[in-house]
């Protein structure tokens, strides 16, 4: 294989196995929001059809049915693009109009795929089938710039900077019209052009989107940066953060860390930093470690002896070594001194009481 075809091997192929990740991460990214969903059902089903172009231009020999598989997956990226521009434009229903857009291609794909397989129907899935799926593709694409188009004309050069939602669904649309417009024309220039549109695309893309992340990311620390929170405010949140603690128990995870904290409690992390910091005047780990120790306290008085090194785990210490350095920080005792002191002081109650 000459290196022009192997540099084009690798940028068409690393575009399809990054779609499939980047489909991944947003269909299971919290909060897990239909939108989410849908761009992902619109990249993941692209990335399958540019995955199968790479095999096919690369080894024109391979299996009708990888063949069948990237028809049908063009068959349902605009359904899933349509789906995509109605959750964002607030007007998609979980009805069964809009539905309908899902099932039905979805279930043509099954009933087709299975009465009519490629191996056995080449001419029609080469022909008709093609047909149908192509321009059903382009229709549904329209379609989305249709639905679209209300925002479209709102949107002026000297304000899209404050859209940064709106462009990237824009920039997804136009960019499912132009891998279309690469696949369709392919003739004219190269079949595997459609594949390295999306490798470019996908890359863009997912810049695009780590960029709009970073910027809400920059906000929300600029926004507690210079912002102290006042001590009336912050009684509900200690309060609320105290019974989340006693009741989650979190803090017997050894791998706790601020940010999956504030996750938890839907805080924005330099908020519960702030809190800790300013208002309760503790680090995060001087502040997880006294429920630790706390717990471990319980543990050390109860009937069953433990070793100390499961006692630390069972805490959320994760060696043994900060579990001794936490314990004396906080009660100025090793654990075996204070469990002696407590079972004294328990004796000499109980000598009082009954002498």
């Amino acid at each position: 294989m000459a290196i022009s075809d192997q540099l084009i091997l690798l940028l068409s192929g690393l575009g399809g196995l990054h779609g499939l990740l980047l489909a991944a991460f947003l269909f299971f990214r919290p909060p897990g929001a239909w939108s989410n969903r849908f761009l992902a059902g619109v990249i993941f089903m692209l990335s399958i059809r540019v995955l199968k172009s790479v095999l096919f231009h690369f080894n024109p020999a391979i299996g009708k049915q990888i063949l069948q598989l990237g028809l049908s997956a063009c068959f349902l990226i605009g359904p899933l693009l349509y789906c995509y521009s109605l959750h964002f434009m607030e007007i998609f229903r979980r009805s069964s109009l809009h539905r309908l857009h899902l099932i039905i291609p979805l279930f043509i794909v099954i009933l087709i795929g299975g009465l009519y397989p490629y191996h056995l129907n080449p001419q029609l899935w080469n022909g008709l089938f093609y047909r149908i799926i192509n321009y059903s593709w382009l229709a549904y694409t329209l379609l989305s710039v249709y639905v679209l188009w209300p925002k479209i004309v709102s949107l002026k050069l000297t304000n899209w900077r404050q859209h940064p939602d709106l462009v990237i669904v824009l920039g997804i649309v136009s960019g499912s019209g132009l891998i279309w417009c690469a696949y369709h024309f392919g003739a004219y220039t190269s079949y595997i052009s459609g594949a390295l549109t999306f490798s470019f695309l996908i890359c863009v893309g997912a810049l695009t989107v780590f960029l709009q992340l970073q910027q809400q990311k920059n906000k929300v620390i600029g926004r507690y940066a210079n912002k102290k929170i006042s001590a009336v405010a912050a009684e509900p949140l200690i309060s609320e953060l105290e019974q989340f603690m006693s009741a989650e128990q979190v803090y017997l995870d050894a791998n706790l860390v601020m940010p999956r904290l504030a996750k938890m409690l839907g805080w924005p992390t330099p908020k519960l930093s702030q809190l800790l910091n300013d208002n309760l005047h503790l680090s995060f780990n001087d502040f997880v470690n006294g429920y630790r120790i706390e717990h471990a306290k319980t543990l050390l008085l109860g009937e069953a002896a433990m070793k100390m090194d499961d006692l630390a785990e069972s805490s959320g210490f994760n060696s043994l070594s900060t579990f001794y350095a936490a314990f004396k920080k906080h009660t100025q005792l090793t654990p075996a001194k204070y469990k002696a002191a407590l079972l004294s002081e328990a004796l000499d109650n109980s000598e009082t009481i009954n002498p």
